[in-house]
């Protein structure tokens, strides 16, 4: 086999040749030559075990800036149990930032793994980028420290969360957790530093919770306070702040409601339903790291939450106040964008189709804008405070009387 990059014949190839020839990984060699793994690796390179005997447990307890990028970890959830072993995952496009993590994890004990997978779904070989460490080597850590510490910089843990898990939309900052703990451990002590975050229910963990930045001004302060340590860790300034074509991506979602319009003239007041098809459209920069301006499954799982799981099998006048005299697709989007615009700030447009010769588009304010503005009065009439409170009313309090059935038989 030929190495594509120095030229030499090799009986195989692997990492420690291309380490020393390009400094590049095997995967990242695959990916520049645009070559399957499968036709790069022998066997024996496939599924192999990693074994405990093969770490060492560190010679001193880890230092303040490591248990802060530790605890930082932990918090986003990404440090994982598999078998006998603690991991970190990473991806081949944030490797640098992943060795820049080994730096400090290693104190733990931690070390670099590029493990080579058959995927039985795919059909492919895969490789998996991770720092590993035998779990009761963290364990027999954590038993060493006898006497109380003070908690690790919460700077350094909050700049390590955002490096990892931090999510650009529209200059608003969302960030996960798969525990309430850390979220508020975050919200309060961010408060304390004069920033601000929204909680949200779009958590991708079971009992997680997700949280935005309440304005962009929070996520410029937030950031500000994070620079100096987001500049340290490879590729994490450059993905907040590097200039990217903006697209625009659409999700498609259906649903099937059943609706009437009130006071309406013709067949329209009658009971009836029918198939909507929802199109949700959001525009903004493309995340250098991720190759994407929102990941559509998350597109999907908060549409779905807010949107879908509300209407579906509904009657749409029975689902909201705001809809109960008019559940027209003009209402119904301009009720849907207010219902989404928190979760979705970059959200520029609805389409929505109740026939296939009927349908709706919808361009309404910013997050900004409906922070400032609030709910459109075009929803609120009958959940106004003020509905019933006209002088006129007295015409109808004063001279009430039983009411006449109408068509009533006699015999």
């Amino acid at each position: 086999m030929q190495c594509l990059e120095c030229g030499d014949e090799l009986s195989r190839l692997d990492n420690s040749h291309l380490l020393h020839c390009c400094s590049l990984t095997l995967h990242e060699y695959a990916l520049r030559h645009h070559l399957p793994l499968d036709l790069l690796l022998d066997k024996d390179q496939i599924n192999c075990e990693d074994w405990i005997d093969d770490y060492s447990s560190p010679q001193s307890q880890p230092s303040e800036r490591a248990r802060a990028i530790f605890r930082g970890l932990k918090w986003s959830g990404l440090l994982c149990n598999e078998n006998e072993f603690t991991l970190l995952p990473g991806e081949v496009r944030r490797l640098d930032l992943l060795l820049w993590d080994l730096h400090w994890l290693s104190e733990y004990g931690f070390q670099f793994r590029q493990e080579y997978r058959y995927a039985e779904a795919t059909h492919r070989v895969v490789a998996l980028n991770r720092l590993k460490v035998p779990s009761v080597l963290l364990q027999q850590n954590a038993e060493v420290r006898l006497s109380p510490v003070p908690p690790p910089d919460f700077l350094w843990s909050l700049a390590v969360l955002i490096a990892h898990v931090g999510e650009l939309q529209a200059g608003y900052l969302f960030l996960q957790f798969p525990e309430q703990t850390a979220a508020e451990t975050v919200m309060v002590e961010a408060e304390r530093r004069g920033v601000h975050f929204k909680q949200l229910d779009a958590a991708g963990h079971a009992g997680g919770v997700m949280l935005r930045t309440l304005t962009t001004s929070d996520t410029r302060q937030l950031l500000d306070l994070v620079e100096g340590m987001l500049s340290e860790m490879p590729g994490v300034s450059e993905r907040f702040n590097q200039n990217t074509p903006e697209v625009t991506v659409s999700k498609e979602l259906v649903f099937d409601s059943a609706h009437f319009i009130t006071d309406h003239p013709a067949k329209c007041s009658n009971l009836h339903g029918g198939r909507y098809l929802l199109h949700v459209k959001v525009r903004d920069r493309v995340d250098p790291v991720t190759g994407c301006v929102v990941d559509y499954g998350y597109l999907k799982r908060v549409a779905t939450k807010q949107i879908i799981d509300r209407f579906d099998h509904h009657n749409l006048n029975y689902t909201a106040a705001e809809l109960s005299w008019r559940s027209s697709t003009e209402m119904l989007c301009v009720y849907i964008w207010e219902q989404l615009i928190d979760y979705l700030p970059g959200l520029v447009e609805l389409e929505l189709y109740e026939t296939t010769q009927s349908w709706c588009n919808y361009k309404g304010p910013s997050l900004a804008l409906f922070q400032e503005q609030g709910s459109d009065r075009l929803l609120g009439h009958f959940v106004d405070e003020k509905l019933g409170s006209a002088s006129h009313r007295n015409l109808i309090k004063e001279k009430l009387t039983a009411l006449e059935v109408i068509g009533k038989t006699t015999g």
